[in-house]
């Protein structure tokens, strides 16, 4: 039998679902919709959180009550590149932190489409050059992300071995959205019990990054 949690958190996706459906919603009003998301979070407890420039990239600190200071979680939120931000994502940030005994650095980086690929990426790097500036060894900062957000924690590994710079000690992907072809057949298996995403979402995500950059979709990037 499924949890009151589960059918709850189900009840909350197909609301969110329903209002999303208006076609003639503008982009700003779909994602103040999408932020709404972290309502069903539980706020973690001995949290503290605190603003900070990241070397000219807007971010957030989210520190455990007596985490390891010398190590540190660059986490990137989820969202197509499109919806969310580094508010959105603040509680399960949180959770990671805490359960891995942490303090995590919560990115906000530019959205698209009016920053088009590669600024999410650019972003990334800055931030992540800024904890080596601020004392953190590579070895001791982990890359982390989940949906968009964990696409862009394994492409921060692989844009700093293209250049030849010093990788971070673990990557936590969590269902990353890698392939931008959409060839994968589950999209449209499970179009009718996926709560959130649908091929049409994930076009318009797509579109937004990519449209106009000549970047194709088959980019390794």
């Amino acid at each position: 039998m499924p949890s009151n949690e589960s059918r709850e958190f189900s009840q909350f996706c197909a609301a969110v679902r329903e209002r999303l459906s208006n076609p003639d919603l503008d982009l700003a009003t779909v994602r103040d919709i999408v932020e709404t998301v972290h309502t069903v979070a539980k706020e973690p407890e001995g949290v503290t959180y605190a603003e900070v420039d990241a070397g000219g990239v807007e971010a957030l600190w989210c520190v455990p009550a007596d985490s390891e200071p010398s190590t540190v979680l660059l986490h990137n939120h989820m969202g197509g590149s499109v919806f969310a931000s580094m508010h959105c994502d603040r509680k399960p940030a949180a959770h990671i932190a805490k359960a891995a005994g942490m303090r995590s650095l919560v990115i906000n980086y530019r959205r698209s489409p009016e920053h088009k690929f590669p600024a999410q990426i650019e972003d990334v790097e800055k931030a992540y050059d800024w904890l080596l500036g601020q004392s953190y060894r590579p070895e001791n900062i982990a890359s982390v992300g989940h949906s968009f957000g964990g696409n862009l924690a394994v492409s921060l590994a692989v844009r700093l071995r293209d250049r030849g710079a010093a990788l971070p000690g673990a990557i936590l992907s969590i269902s990353p959205w890698c392939d931008l072809t959409l060839s994968s057949r589950s999209i449209d298996f499970h179009a009718d019990v996926d709560m959130v995403l649908t091929r049409g979402l994930l076009e318009l995500f797509r579109s937004c990054w990519l449209d106009g950059t000549g970047v194709q979709w088959t980019d390794p990037r």
